[in-house]
């Protein structure tokens, strides 16, 4: 455009910047606010023209959200959710909280606007990217996805596009995960994890901050959130409300108290299926479980789950630990054979995962299905019956959406067995107990309106003592609370990470796959030789007795074998 030159001439000389802007301590005390987040908006619109013209793209067209056609009629709480402003959406799985999300993105989008769609686990993430890929075919190009392994997910889909040529494949994928962090998709489907980083003014932090008014974004699944996660997650809405976009949260086991303080935290409405109105009666009153408390384990369920299959039924069966799953699917494939059951978890490299996710599809399930919590959030799976390890509430319901997920035929039964295969507790203890003792008191088959009781039973305390002040502290960050006196522009923190990512997880490359992955790097094939590594939480015992820590990646001394990584 060298008609545009002169302009940028003129408008270029006149920001040039006086010298008290270099340090940062100057730069807040004595340069206003409004200049001060001109020039950030300045700065993160300069990074972006210049990525993006470096590497001669021009980004796509804004994607309209108000061209949505589901294909079949709406349910009256989906049409209610196209309204303009915050809000939150409680509603039962299986009852189409995306469409309601994406008619609320519509009333909501102004002409040029973003709009993020958050989920918490990788599964879901690359399942609603899918979805919206499908729901708008025509602009494939405009939505994103961005989580730490969205690179291996995206070269799934690239090998089909250039099959043979998985060099071509996995410069494709990479392209695609730099392009989502920079201004380019109208659409992203990320962690909320991606947005802190930016809220919490990581490197690079102006660059999304430039996108964030007039954005929409929807908080999924924003109960599966820890109290310290909660806290930074609220701040970051309340700082987005504050900039200009419009929040949305998405649950369908949404306790009370959690509603409660995203209320404090953004003026919200709040909205939820209306009884009143038949089609979101039916959904309500929908019973799809006949829940069984059974105090035993799953092992000593076995017998009753051999049951199910003889009748023709397929199973889904939840433990709490990955070392529990791998052992009643071996307890299974003894009774049925190996190729009646299917084995997911987090524990198996990143190509054999999603090698099992691609199978998991409506129409062609396995007649067994043994998962831990992988398979709780955003799976398109629907099972005949199920056998879970107690947990919360909150988790059971999220499973139970996996079984009779339309509940369109007569209610399927669930087993709940309190007696774990692993003695070490994974939930909260007393969150577990009363949701088990509440299951022995209320009548099934039970309603949506009957879960949503007992997770109000179960939280009626909300966060207590550390949990409460691990969320207090992070909701109220100076660089949420203190916003305008806080912001520097051109600067960065380099311990975001830290603060986001609390967690001992790390990639390691089991020994038996050394060989296959060193050959993958000696033909440049990076992505598929990352794909070998396998995610855990490493600690001092596990790395000083079994992990290699020498080699990059680390090397763990353990066996990988079709069930995944087995663990001491």
């Amino acid at each position: 455009r060298p008609d545009l030159k002169p302009v940028a001439d003129v408008v270029l000389k006149a920001q040039l910047l006086p010298a008290n802007w270099r340090r940062a301590d100057e730069q807040a005390g004595s340069i206003p606010f409004p200049e001060r987040r001109r020039a950030s908006f300045a700065r993160g619109l300069l990074i972006s023209a210049d990525h993006l013209a470096s590497a001669h793209i021009v980004p796509p067209r804004p994607l309209l959200l108000s061209g949505i056609a589901p294909g079949f009629k709406l349910r009256p709480f989906q049409e209610s959710a196209a309204r303009p402003g915050n809000l939150i959406l409680r509603a039962p799985t299986g009852s189409g909280k995306t469409e309601a999300a994406l008619k609320w993105g519509a009333a909501n989008q102004v002409p040029g606007g973003r709009l993020f769609y958050t989920l918490p686990f990788t599964a879901a993430l690359n399942a609603m990217y899918q979805r919206l890929r499908s729901t708008f075919p025509e602009q494939t190009e405009s939505i994103g996805l961005l989580h730490g392994k969205a690179a291996h997910h995206l070269y799934n889909s690239m090998q089909a596009e250039f099959p043979g040529d998985p060099a071509t494949a996995a410069a494709e994928a990479r392209g695609r995960v730099q392009l989502a962090r920079e201004m380019y998709h109208p659409v992203r489907v990320c962690t909320p994890h991606q947005l802190l980083r930016y809220t919490l003014r990581g490197k690079g932090w102006e660059q999304l901050f430039t996108e964030f008014p007039g954005a929409c974004v929807v908080f999924d699944e924003v109960h599966s959130y820890d109290p310290a996660f909660c806290g930074l997650a609220l701040g970051t809405a309340a700082l987005l409300h504050k900039l200009g976009a419009r929040v949305m949260f998405v649950s369908a086991t949404l306790p009370s108290f959690l509603e409660s303080l995203i209320l404090e935290s953004v003026p919200c409405a709040t909205l939820a299926p209306d009884p009143s109105e038949p089609g979101d009666q039916e959904i309500l009153d929908r019973k799809r479980h006949i829940i069984k408390v059974a105090d035993m384990s799953l092992a000593d369920l076995i017998p009753a789950i051999l049951g199910e299959l003889a009748a023709g039924k397929n199973v889904l069966v939840v433990c709490n630990h990955v070392r529990s799953a791998q052992t009643m699917a071996n307890h299974l494939r003894t009774e049925l054979g190996t190729s009646t059951v299917t084995l997911f978890h987090s524990r198996f490299n990143m190509s054999d995962r999603s090698a099992i996710e691609l199978s998991l599809q409506p129409g062609c399930l396995p007649r067994v299905l043994v998962a831990t919590q992988v398979v709780e959030v955003s799976l398109d799976v629907s099972f005949d019956t199920g056998y879970f390890e107690a947990a919360p509430i909150d988790a059971l319901a999220q499973r139970m959406g996996r079984v009779n997920r339309a509940g369109l035929s007569q209610p399927a039964d669930i087993t709940v067995a309190t007696v774990p295969l692993n003695s070490h507790p994974l939930y909260d203890s007393n969150a577990t107990r009363e949701t088990v003792g509440l299951l022995r008191q209320f009548v099934t088959p039970m309603s949506e309106s009957d879960l949503t009781a007992i997770c109000n039973l179960v939280y009626e305390n909300g966060f207590q003592g550390e949990d409460w002040c691990s969320f207090d502290e992070r909701r109220n960050h100076p660089y949420f609370k203190d916003f305008e006196s806080t912001l520097v522009a051109g600067d960065h923190e380099n311990w975001t990470e830290k603060v986001i990512e609390v967690t001992n997880s790390v990639d390691v490359l089991p020994a038996s796959l050394k060989s296959q992955f060193t050959l993958l790097q000696g033909q440049r094939r990076w992505l598929e030789a990352d794909a070998l590594t396998v995610p855990i939480r490493a600690n001092r015992k596990l790395i000083e007795n079994h992990i290699d820590v020498s080699h990059d990646p680390w090397v763990v001394n353990l066996p990988y074998t079709a069930d995944g990584l087995e663990m001491p």
